[in-house]
């Protein structure tokens, strides 16, 4: 198995994409020997000014050697939300639990709880036209009528339902416990996932110190379809840094498909070149890394990412 190459850069400095994608064909092939668990957390949310409260749901994956019973052993939580006309159970229950699975039975990555999540409003209901083309009703910021307060879901009902239930190193429910546990906190998704997980790091930069983007860059806040000039991205990327100079980040981006290439590459240099960014691949000495593949748009290869980001990830 090959290693990263361990960069260290001055900051605002950038090597020009020579990055390292590692491709583990057992993710998809391999029979697991260890395998996780999975629950499903009910939860309700009043988080988008409507007057209205929507029961969701979300599901926790639990690796094997979990006890819950044993509160000395403290587990890091990722939290992935997946991308447009999917839903969260795509990794929790049928035949791709066993790719996740594989990440931790390798050994290579460290175990930790990871939670599916999803930002549609009622997807069991909606699952008909969602899965054709994913304009039903939604708090990304997608859907017209509805505010862009998925962010505070996370933040205000989804992280209280879900932690306190574990061995997470949350120690209450109240706002400054949740910031006060951010280093053992991830926040991920892929393609409209990943333009929901650089929203969170500009809305939610003191709850999470680590960030993995799949293929999908930045559009802001901006809705659909609406042009974000280059000054843009690099102002709503940096502006809770610089807001918060105090905290420590890493963010691990990562992208594949002729799709993806182009406008995350040209977004990815400007943001690289700001002078709060170190890149490369080691979180003792850098913030930022971004690792290419050549794989085709698909929710499905998550994991394949999740081979490279979780193993950087977490290593405070």
């Amino acid at each position: 198995m090959s290693e990263f190459r361990k960069v260290i850069t001055r900051p605002g400095e950038i090597i020009d994409f020579e990055t390292v994608f590692e491709e583990n064909p057992y993710l998809r092939t391999g029979v697991p020997a260890r395998k996780g668990t999975v629950e499903r957390v009910d939860y309700t949310t009043a988080v988008y000014e409507d007057g209205v409260s929507y029961p969701k749901y979300c599901y926790v994956y639990l690796p094997y050697g979990y006890d819950p019973q044993d509160k000395d052993k403290k587990y890091n939580i990722l939290y992935f939300q997946h991308g447009n006309t999917c839903e969260p159970s795509i990794f929790s229950i049928g035949g791709n639990k066993p790719m996740i699975d594989m990440l931790f039975d390798s050994g290579e990555i460290e175990p930790c709880i990871l939670v599916s999540i999803t930002y549609y409003m009622d997807p069991m209901r909606d699952a008909d036209e969602r899965v054709k083309t994913g304009r039903v009703p939604a708090g990304d910021g997608g859907w017209p009528g509805i505010k862009g307060n998925f962010w505070r879901e996370v933040i205000e009902d989804i992280i209280p339902s879900v932690e306190p239930r574990y061995n997470t190193y949350l120690t209450d429910t109240d706002p400054e416990s949740i910031k006060a546990s951010r280093d053992h906190r991830a926040f991920s998704g892929y393609s409209r996932g990943a333009s929901m997980t650089w929203r969170m790091l500009h809305h939610a930069f003191e709850y999470f110190k680590w960030y993995s983007p799949m293929s999908c860059p930045t559009r802001g806040d901006k809705p659909r379809g609406e042009i974000i000039t280059e000054q843009e991205v690099v102002d709503y990327v940096t502006a809770p840094i610089k807001a918060h100079p105090e905290l420590d980040y890493y963010i691990f981006a990562t992208n594949g498909g002729p799709e993806d290439i182009q406008e995350m590459n040209r977004q990815m240099r400007c943001i690289t070149k700001a002078d709060c960014f170190s890149y490369g691949p080691d979180p003792s000495v850098n913030n930022i890394y971004y690792a290419v593949s050549d794989f085709y748009h698909t929710d499905f290869l998550v994991p394949y990412y999740f081979w490279n980001s979780l193993k950087v990830l977490f290593r405070n």
